[in-house]
Protein backbone atom coordinates (compact mmCIF):
# COMPACT_ATOMS: atom_id res chain seq x y z
CA UNK A 1 0.00 0.00 0.00
CA UNK A 2 2.81 2.38 0.48
CA UNK A 3 3.77 1.90 -2.92
CA UNK A 4 0.64 2.57 -4.18
CA UNK A 5 0.19 5.72 -1.97
CA UNK A 6 3.82 6.60 -3.26
CA UNK A 7 2.67 6.32 -6.97
CA UNK A 8 -0.22 8.38 -6.28
CA UNK A 9 1.07 10.55 -4.44
CA UNK A 10 4.00 11.48 -7.58
CA UNK A 11 0.97 11.48 -9.99
CA UNK A 12 -0.91 13.67 -8.32
CA UNK A 13 2.06 15.87 -7.63
CA UNK A 14 2.50 16.23 -11.10
CA UNK A 15 -0.67 17.30 -12.08
CA UNK A 16 -0.71 20.20 -9.82
CA UNK A 17 -1.19 19.04 -6.27
CA UNK A 18 -0.57 21.47 -3.64
CA UNK A 19 -0.56 20.90 0.66
CA UNK A 20 0.75 23.45 2.93
CA UNK A 21 2.69 20.91 5.11
CA UNK A 22 3.17 17.38 5.18
CA UNK A 23 0.98 16.69 7.98
CA UNK A 24 -1.80 17.76 5.72
CA UNK A 25 -0.91 16.05 2.99
CA UNK A 26 -0.28 12.43 5.30
CA UNK A 27 -3.62 13.16 6.40
CA UNK A 28 -5.28 13.97 2.98
CA UNK A 29 -3.37 9.63 2.13
CA UNK A 30 -4.75 8.49 5.28
CA UNK A 31 -8.07 9.62 4.58
CA UNK A 32 -7.80 8.69 0.90
CA UNK A 33 -7.08 4.86 1.68
CA UNK A 34 -9.10 5.13 4.58
CA UNK A 35 -12.62 5.99 1.95
CA UNK A 36 -11.56 4.14 -1.12
CA UNK A 37 -10.64 0.78 0.33
CA UNK A 38 -14.16 0.05 1.07
CA UNK A 39 -15.73 1.81 -1.59
CA UNK A 40 -13.30 0.22 -4.02
CA UNK A 41 -14.88 -3.17 -2.88
CA UNK A 42 -18.39 -2.01 -3.55
CA UNK A 43 -17.86 -0.65 -6.79
CA UNK A 44 -15.59 -3.90 -7.93
CA UNK A 45 -18.59 -6.08 -6.47
CA UNK A 46 -21.23 -4.49 -8.24
CA UNK A 47 -20.31 -5.28 -11.67
CA UNK A 48 -19.97 -8.99 -10.16
CA UNK A 49 -23.16 -8.91 -8.92
CA UNK A 50 -24.86 -7.21 -11.96
CA UNK A 51 -23.65 -10.18 -14.13
CA UNK A 52 -24.44 -13.19 -11.78
CA UNK A 53 -28.20 -12.17 -11.81
CA UNK A 54 -28.00 -11.66 -15.76
CA UNK A 55 -28.35 -7.89 -16.36
CA UNK A 56 -24.84 -7.83 -17.75
CA UNK A 57 -22.93 -9.95 -19.92
CA UNK A 58 -19.43 -9.21 -18.05
CA UNK A 59 -18.15 -8.29 -14.92
CA UNK A 60 -15.39 -6.64 -17.05
CA UNK A 61 -16.32 -3.88 -19.38
CA UNK A 62 -16.82 -0.41 -19.27
CA UNK A 63 -19.27 -0.39 -16.04
CA UNK A 64 -16.41 -1.26 -14.10
CA UNK A 65 -14.33 1.52 -15.68
CA UNK A 66 -16.88 3.96 -15.36
CA UNK A 67 -17.26 2.92 -11.46
CA UNK A 68 -13.58 3.36 -10.80
CA UNK A 69 -13.59 6.83 -12.44
CA UNK A 70 -16.49 8.13 -10.90
CA UNK A 71 -15.40 6.63 -7.38
CA UNK A 72 -11.56 8.59 -7.43
CA UNK A 73 -13.06 11.17 -9.12
CA UNK A 74 -15.82 12.09 -6.00
CA UNK A 75 -13.43 10.82 -3.10
CA UNK A 76 -10.26 13.34 -4.42
CA UNK A 77 -12.60 16.10 -5.32
CA UNK A 78 -14.38 15.43 -2.02
CA UNK A 79 -11.45 15.22 0.01
CA UNK A 80 -9.72 18.81 -1.95
CA UNK A 81 -13.07 20.50 -1.19
CA UNK A 82 -12.74 20.00 2.35
CA UNK A 83 -9.74 19.70 3.09
CA UNK A 84 -8.38 23.93 3.34
CA UNK A 85 -4.53 22.40 3.44
CA UNK A 86 -4.77 20.45 -0.03
CA UNK A 87 -5.55 21.68 -3.40
CA UNK A 88 -6.04 20.40 -6.69
CA UNK A 89 -7.55 21.31 -9.80
CA UNK A 90 -10.27 19.70 -11.18
CA UNK A 91 -8.63 19.28 -14.48
CA UNK A 92 -6.14 17.07 -12.36
CA UNK A 93 -8.48 15.13 -10.72
CA UNK A 94 -10.07 14.31 -13.83
CA UNK A 95 -7.19 13.21 -15.23
CA UNK A 96 -5.87 11.25 -11.91
CA UNK A 97 -9.14 9.21 -12.31
CA UNK A 98 -8.85 8.64 -15.53
CA UNK A 99 -5.34 7.01 -15.56
CA UNK A 100 -6.44 5.39 -12.39
CA UNK A 101 -9.69 4.09 -13.72
CA UNK A 102 -8.41 2.53 -16.64
CA UNK A 103 -5.03 0.96 -15.07
CA UNK A 104 -7.96 -0.91 -12.27
CA UNK A 105 -9.79 -1.88 -15.58
CA UNK A 106 -6.83 -3.42 -17.18
CA UNK A 107 -5.83 -5.10 -13.70
CA UNK A 108 -9.03 -6.81 -13.39
CA UNK A 109 -9.04 -7.92 -16.65
CA UNK A 110 -7.92 -11.47 -15.72
CA UNK A 111 -10.11 -11.75 -13.15
CA UNK A 112 -12.94 -14.98 -13.19
CA UNK A 113 -16.05 -14.18 -14.44
CA UNK A 114 -18.39 -14.78 -11.19
CA UNK A 115 -20.78 -18.11 -11.71
CA UNK A 116 -24.64 -17.21 -12.83
CA UNK A 117 -27.37 -17.51 -10.65
CA UNK A 118 -28.74 -20.54 -12.43
CA UNK A 119 -25.62 -22.23 -13.29
CA UNK A 120 -24.48 -25.71 -11.67
CA UNK A 121 -21.62 -24.42 -10.08
CA UNK A 122 -23.30 -21.23 -8.50
CA UNK A 123 -25.73 -23.71 -6.83
CA UNK A 124 -22.45 -26.05 -5.61
CA UNK A 125 -21.30 -22.58 -3.99
CA UNK A 126 -24.87 -21.94 -1.85
CA UNK A 127 -24.94 -25.67 -0.95
CA UNK A 128 -21.70 -25.34 0.03
CA UNK A 129 -22.60 -22.17 2.60
CA UNK A 130 -26.05 -23.98 3.65
CA UNK A 131 -24.65 -27.04 5.69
Amino acid sequence: MLAITFFDYIFLRLLGLQYDSIGALLFFFVLYLFFEIPLSLITNAIPKALKSVGIIKSSKGWLVFILNISLTFTLIGLLDHFMENIEISIQGVFIFALISGFLSWKLSENDVEPPDVESKEFKELGDKFNT
